[in-house]
């Protein structure tokens, strides 16, 4: 038990960002009033707001941290905040499943970390329990270890055996260097640029830049290509940046039961999950680096605030596909990797191009339409389109292992699916009349995962491997690689 503390006062410095954030753009929408109003009092009437609406968010943010305090007592991290409405908020330790760590710009000079308290039922809220903004590196390992001693009283010595922090993984310069010139960040950034100025569109003066624009266009087409793989360029080179800090010194730690994982250069994050929450594995492997030879490891878990982008468990973002079994092995040890896969019958490769062909076929026939002749080009899309379907064929694959369901899928990205039998909630099969007369269906299997579900759907099997699937679901019966023990 201790006496109610306060969060570090660079709270309210932090509060005031967040605020100023979402005021971001009515701040930006009187500001552009301003060079339409007159000369006199009317004219500084938007700076005046502007100040006004400044000097609220700051007051907000002041008053948040001075009424927000937490402490622990009888077995419960205690509570109370609220601006205007004083709320409390008491969690037992019991249902603490971890605390998430993270060192901001603002949090390192003074030694300090961000909390996000994760509990039982905080899965299906969209956010996390409870948010500790900045406290104190040493208070937060004090918040950790009465954690760490109540677990041990709720279990036997022989049930419970304190284990050091073990490192499991950790990626190499080379390979951070590789996901990031690998990834998809740069469409990200292009993004958020267009984003921001759709908002933003509003306030500017559209016409006059429409007439500019006209302009310049004339200079020709090759200077606007130049100009658009110019600005693609600058917005790959920023998203590889963005990448390498963001992982920078990431390593996967195995401590007392959790997956401990801590990643930044910059900004520092820990994030934990508790190995028991685990609903499955999925090995993602894209048509850039599985040429190479890498692949994505991504854990499906039952905990995590579904609005957090950190939450979204890789654990392994960028590895070696021979190391998966390896590695994997030391973090989860009840699951079997690499198993040989039953795949779809060769009836089924007319339907796997047909179901990727036929949308790219009624862009490129609209497109023909209404920009012929050039528009012809777009009937390129159906044989790229072509292959896909082809490639999501000759992968589709299915494993039953004792009581562990392997499925392998691709649309574009090749996805192997791994799931324990105790932890699936559903699993669907689907017909239509078109594949009952070939004697095919496709199986569906649902985890648990956040607010919603992790699905994983395997398009025309067999149907009898289909109705072996839902016979290995629905009874307790053994089966091994698809077939009755």
């Amino acid at each position: 038990m201790f006496e109610p503390k306060r969060l570090h006062p660079i709270s309210a410095l932090i509060n005031f960002i967040k605020g100023l954030k979402d005021a971001i753009l009515p701040l930006i929408a009187v500001l552009f009033l301003n060079n339409n109003q007159q000369d006199g009092w009317l004219g500084s009437m938007p700076l005046l707001i502007s100040g006004s609406l400044l000097l609220v968010i700051l007051t907000a943010g002041i008053i948040k941290w001075l009424r927000f305090s937490y402490w622990i007592e009888e077995g419960e991290l205690r509570i109370e905040h609220g601006l205007f409405v004083k709320k409390k908020r008491y969690i037992p330790i019991d249902r603490i499943q971890s605390l998430d760590f993270s060192e901001g710009i603002f949090h390192r000079p003074f030694q300090l970390v961000k909390v996000k308290v994760e509990t039982a039922g905080s899965s299906d809220a969209l956010e996390a329990e409870a948010e500790l903004t900045a406290i104190h590196k040493k208070e937060a390992d004090h918040i950790q270890l009465v954690i760490d001693e109540r677990k041990k009283e709720k279990f036997s010595e022989n049930e419970y055996e304190a284990v050091d922090r073990k490192l499991v993984y950790q990626m190499e310069l080379k390979d951070i260097i590789i996901m990031a010139l690998t990834s998809g960040g740069a469409g990200v950034v292009i993004s958020g640029v267009l984003v921001f100025l759709s908002q933003g569109m509003e306030f500017l003066p559209v016409d006059a830049i429409y007439d500019e624009v006209i302009s310049w266009l004339q200079v020709g087409l090759l200077v606007v290509a130049a100009a658009i793989l110019f600005v693609l360029f600058i917005a790959y080179g920023i998203s590889v940046i963005l990448t390498i800090f963001r992982y920078s010194n990431f390593s996967v730690y195995i401590d007392n039961g959790d997956i401990i994982m801590t990643r930044g250069l910059l900004e520092k994050k820990q994030v934990t999950i508790p190995l028991n929450r685990i609903q499955g594995v999925r090995v993602d492997e894209n048509p850039i680096r599985q040429p190479l030879g890498y692949a994505t490891v991504t854990i499906i878990s039952a905990g995590g605030s579904v609005n957090d982008s950190d939450q979204t468990l890789t654990i392994l973002p960028l590895i070696k596909r021979k190391q998966i079994t390896d590695v994997l092995r030391r973090i989860i040890d009840d699951y079997e990797w690499d198993l040989p896969a039953n795949r779809v019958p060769k009836r089924s490769l007319f339907r796997y191009i047909l179901r990727f062909i036929w949308l790219p076929a009624v862009i490129a026939g609209v497109v023909s339409y209404y920009l012929f002749p050039f528009g012809l080009l777009a009937w390129i899309l159906v044989p790229a389109a072509s292959i896909f379907g082809y490639l999501s064929f000759k992968d589709a694959g299915w494993n039953i292992n004792g009581n562990q369901l392997t499925l392998i899928r691709r649309i574009l990205v090749k996805q192997t699916y791994v799931m324990k039998k105790h932890r699936i909630q559903a699993v669907t099969k689907d017909q239509t009349i078109f594949q009952k007369r070939a004697r095919l269906a496709s199986i569906e299997a649902t985890l648990k995962s956040g607010a919603g579900g992790a699905s994983a759907r395997l398009w025309y099997l067999e149907e009898k491997d289909t109705d072996i699937v839902m016979s290995w679901y629905r009874y307790k019966d053994s089966y091994n690689n698809g077939s009755l023990d």
